[in-house]
């Protein structure tokens, strides 16, 4: 193994390493390949959830570290080790839940490990099929106290 001056790679996902067919280049992996030969650790940093990188984090046989959610969570999904989290106050998200609730509107919820919905829609849909990411159907009542929230969107 050749070494480099370079101790890390850092990488973006969506419009970066991934193209708008949801594809890595045969010479973007070949590249990233070359990189980690040379002794560079590569790592994703992204708005994604850990859930939504699996494939590439497989496809590309990317181990150690990486950034979610647009820095809100620093871990090594492997190991379940984080380093770095930084959930939503439990305020915030009862307040954004009543608030969904009381005007019928749909809320795509993220912790550190699930994709949570209240029901089927087109979002957990685009969801499964683009992220391969599986929701989680539950009550959002109680969903607040029960798991440390990073995210959320509404649908």
């Amino acid at each position: 193994m050749t070494s480099s001056p370079y101790k890390l790679l850092v990488i973006d996902i969506d419009g970066t390493l991934v193209d708008k067919n949801h594809a890595i280049s045969a010479e973007d992996k070949e590249a990233l390949a070359k990189a980690r030969d040379f002794g560079v650790r590569v790592s994703l940093s992204t708005g994604r959830s850990h859930q939504g990188c699996l494939a590439i984090l497989n496809q590309l046989s990317l181990g150690g570290y990486h950034i979610f959610f647009d820095g809100a969570l620093i871990a090594n999904p492997e190991a379940s080790n984080e380093v770095y989290v930084e959930p939503l106050s439990q305020v915030v998200v009862r307040q954004a839940i009543d608030f969904a609730h009381s005007n019928d509107i749909d809320l795509d919820i993220y912790s550190t490990t699930d994709y949570f919905v209240e029901r089927e829609t087109w979002s957990a849909d685009a969801h499964r099929q683009f992220f391969g990411m599986e929701p989680r159907i539950v009550d959002f009542t109680k969903l607040w106290s029960q798991e440390r929230i990073i995210k959320m969107g509404l649908v």
